[in-house]
């Protein structure tokens, strides 16, 4: 009997010492209570969380569910490729897990980013989008638009955003015939603020085939006052959700600070003044190159009734 009451006492002893741990302190206040050892420099100190490379992370992708939300990694590069959860580790940093993807804990590298907004401006925009529609579950494999067949020819999943892209068996899609195609769906034509976004999406949806010979609308156009000429600017090209272009400061030099776009040279013009409604050029119709990557759909506004075969793309804010 004094056995097994001293394995109870000692069980219950240990159940109260590690209720809480402290490392180099006796009086932890947290579940985890880290002291530094020294304090003058002599050795250094911290926490280091697991070291993962991008792909070892990408590997264990379906080990990682609701029961790890909170788990916290070192990402020591970005994965070769990327999958729903890994799609946000864009660069070697702190991410944590929330159950669903992978998200930066704070600035990843001295590279200046910036994430997709999920401010949209329903005043500009025109109505408010869903927020719980996604490409995958809302986006129709085939819908008619303004009688032209529309069939989607991919989905893609970036920083939190979906995306599905469509190509128009014949000519007759107009700017607002996509823009309310869209709209029906709860996404809206999709915008462009950063230039990881637009290589992404560049990258994942254009390259089907169809889009070698036919031009997509996104959500960028013209935008006018209809009044006197002190409320300016007048006419004014921008996307339509509201949101602002990265302002990349890293050209230096002499050069003006860029908004991020992949604009052809020239554009957009407004020729004739009826222009203003932007597309992404066929594939190689002309080309640029940015920070090392080529893009080779350019944007170009145009009439909004272009005679081009034109597709569209989407975006979903889930």
């Amino acid at each position: 009997m004094k056995k097994k009451l001293l394995t109870m006492a000692s069980l219950t002893l240990s159940v109260a010492i590690y209720s809480q741990v402290g490392i180099n302190n006796q009086n932890p206040k947290a579940t985890l209570d880290v002291t530094a050892k020294n304090t003058d420099g002599t050795s250094p100190e911290g926490v280091i969380a697991p070291r993962l490379t991008g792909d070892q992370i990408l590997s264990a992708d379906s080990r990682y569910t609701a029961a790890q939300i909170g788990v916290i990694v070192y990402a020591t590069s970005t994965p070769t490729t990327s999958s729903a959860k890994t799609v946000n580790i864009t660069a070697p940093g702190y991410y944590y897990f929330d159950g669903s993807v992978w998200n930066g804990m704070g600035a990843q590298s001295t590279t200046t980013t910036l994430s997709i907004s999920t401010v949209i401006d329903p005043n500009i925009l025109g109505y408010v989008p869903s927020t719980t529609a996604t490409a995958a579950t809302n986006a129709p494999a085939t819908l008619t638009v303004n009688g032209v067949t529309c069939t989607r020819t991919g989905t893609a999943i970036y920083n939190g955003h979906s995306y599905a892209a469509y190509a128009a068996s014949a000519a007759g899609v107009s700017w607002y015939n996509a823009y309310n195609a869209a709209k029906n769906m709860g996404a809206y034509l999709a915008t462009f603020t950063n230039d990881a976004e637009w290589q992404y999406v560049e990258t994942n949806l254009l390259n089907a085939t169809a889009f070698n010979t036919q031009y997509a609308w996104i959500g960028f156009a013209k935008f006018s006052w209809f009044a006197g000429a002190a409320l300016t600017p007048d006419p004014e090209e921008k996307w339509i959700t509201g949101e602002q272009p990265l302002h990349d400061y890293s050209a230096g030099g002499t050069s003006a600070v860029r908004k991020s776009n992949w604009f052809g040279s020239g554009e957009p013009n407004n020729a004739g003044g009826s222009e203003g409604f932007v597309q992404t050029l066929k594939k190689n119709d002309a080309s640029k190159t940015y920070n090392g990557y080529t893009s080779t759909h350019l944007w170009n506004d145009v009439v909004a009734n272009t005679t081009n075969v034109s597709g569209f793309i989407v975006e979903f804010q889930q």
